[in-house]
């Protein structure tokens, strides 16, 4: 009887470490794919800018662009679709969340009319 526990217990065993084998040569073979990394926020410093005027806004703009491409990863080879438009929504919605947290009009209107296009 102890001789069935002692298999059962090996074979178990056997499962977890061929799963967990599994498991991390799918990560690996992800990362090897291209993919980056994801946060889920990144600092954007301001404080040195002048909200008050366009230019101000623009920097900032530009510098929360950035941080939304750094928080959703390395935008994907365009080619691969799926990829693509989840990297795509994740940016969209990274900005959007932080040009209302900024809470600035004139941001919020640079935003509007499409000012990562524009920002350089």
């Amino acid at each position: 009887m102890q001789t069935n526990t002692h298999k059962t217990r090996m074979l178990v065993t056997m499962i977890a470490l061929a799963a967990t084998a599994g498991i991390a040569t799918t990560a690996q073979a992800g990362d090897a794919a291209g993919t980056s990394p994801h946060y889920d926020s990144v600092v954007v410093k301001y404080s040195d800018l002048d909200l008050n005027g366009v230019a101000g806004n623009k920097v900032l703009y530009a510098r929360l662009s950035a941080a939304a491409e750094r928080a959703c990863g390395k935008e994907p080879d365009s080619r691969d679709l799926r990829r693509r438009m989840q990297y795509r929504a994740c940016y969209d919605s990274a900005l959007e969340r932080a040009v209302d947290k900024i809470g600035s009009r004139e941001l919020q209107a640079l935003h509007a009319t499409g000012a990562r296009h524009n920002v350089g």
